[in-house]
């Protein structure tokens, strides 16, 4: 059974629901934390925590951005994402 879009569900299941680090998901599906973050950036339902640069010298770079993944919305990605994938074996007489 495929899970409900993030909008449709009761928003207080969404947030007491487990919620997985990108380096977490990173180590579940052997890719690098970088490719994580890509995939999951701009997926709805993800939470988002900004730091803003405290030091001088850093105050002009943009603020470092966390991400924190619901189990649903992995669920859903994981889903999306091996949707058709197979195996194709074509076997050739002669």
């Amino acid at each position: 059974m495929a899970p409900q879009p993030t909008a449709a569900r009761d928003p207080l299941s969404l947030a007491t629901e487990r919620h997985y680090t990108v380096q977490e998901v990173a180590e579940m599906w052997a890719m690098s934390s970088q490719t994580i973050y890509r995939i999951f950036e701009d997926e709805p339902g993800i939470l988002k925590v900004s730091f803003p640069r405290l030091s001088r010298k850093q105050a002009k770079r943009a603020p470092r951005v966390s991400l924190r993944i619901p189990a649903s919305v992995l669920a859903r990605v994981h889903e999306y994402r091996s949707r058709g994938f197979g195996l194709k074996v074509e076997l050739r007489s002669g």
